[in-house]
């Protein structure tokens, strides 16, 4: 394979972004690539590399949505939440950008080498900051992580644990000041703890597309909630006055929804009700509660809001 095109901070096709974050202690990064860096608006789509099955579902309905609204999906080439941002764009027919952590002639992970080469084919790219020989190390993961950032109109985090490399992304999408949107996950997912954290430091709630749309100022797209896998439940009980105020609602939100009133319901009287697992059901009851639809009670009980 040939050697990277080198990138350096003087070079004309060098992304003006990164060269307006340099400072008198730090210039901005000499740069490798290999394709074409796209035109289009990028999004960040990071997460666990031991990714649940169901992030990875979600990572895929999320970004085939993105790209259906025009963008690119930029993303770490790791196992996990990474390696599903690449495929789901790749099948959706969009580009989509490997930032990797390793040089170009140093492929990381090497079970990924088939991917990185129909990244290229599909007219993507593969970027590092390290000359092609240089190997992984950990430290080069986490310096990676500023210029997928940097380089990007957002980052969606879909799934992390409270020490999760992701959240080093997410760290970089703060102190630059772009959009950072993460994926509820129910308190109790040791998974998706470091996504409540975020959550807690102010990070935007990522739902679907639409919800990352919004947060770069573009017009909403298809507003599919979660993954295709999740339950198509019937919705029964009461009406719904909520929707169209707050945004169309995923199925299982709807049903949640429906069984709710002015009393305090507990959870476990939800979860019968609906006939739902109780994982399901309480992250519909996140989103809801994020979105000030519904209001938690005491003791693990839920009511509708007031507005």
């Amino acid at each position: 394979m040939p050697p990277s095109i080198v990138l350096a901070p003087d070079a004309p096709a060098y992304p003006a972004v990164l060269r307006a974050l340099a400072t008198p202690e730090r210039a901005p990064p000499t740069l490798y690539l290999r394709g074409a860096l796209p035109s289009l608006p990028g999004v960040a789509v990071v997460g666990r590399r031991a990714a649940s099955a169901e992030a990875r579902a979600f990572t895929r309905t999320l970004v085939r949505d993105l790209v259906s609204a025009g963008f690119a999906i930029w993303s770490g080439g790791a196992f996990g939440v990474d390696a599903a941002a690449h495929e789901a764009a790749l099948e959706a027919g969009g580009l989509t950008v490997v930032v990797t952590g390793a040089g170009l002639d140093c492929p990381y992970p090497l079970e990924h080498v088939p991917l990185f080469d129909r990244v290229l084919a599909a007219g993507g790219a593969l970027l590092s900051r390290l000359p092609d020989t240089s190997p992984p190390r950990p430290q080069h993961f986490l310096a990676r992580n500023h210029v997928l950032a940097a380089l990007t109109l957002a980052t969606v985090v879909v799934e992390a644990g409270f020490k999760s490399g992701a959240r080093s992304a997410a760290a970089a999408a703060r102190k630059l000041g772009r959009p950072l949107g993460v994926v509820p996950h129910p308190p109790w997912s040791e998974a998706g703890a470091g996504c409540a954290e975020e959550l807690a430091m102010g990070a935007r709630a990522v739902t679907c597309a639409a919800d990352v749309l919004g947060a770069v100022g573009h017009g909403p797209a298809p507003r599919r909630r979660r993954a295709e896998t999740e339950p198509r439940l019937p919705a029964r009980g009461l009406p719904l006055p909520f929707e169209g105020t707050f945004g169309p609602l995923g199925a299982l939100e709807k049903t949640v929804l429906g069984v709710l009133g002015d009393t305090p319901t507990h959870l476990d009287v939800i979860c019968d009700t609906v006939g739902a697992p109780l994982p399901a059901v309480a992250g519909a009851l996140l989103t809801l509660t994020l979105q000030a639809v519904v209001v938690e009670g005491p003791a693990g009980s839920y009511r509708r809001g007031n507005r």
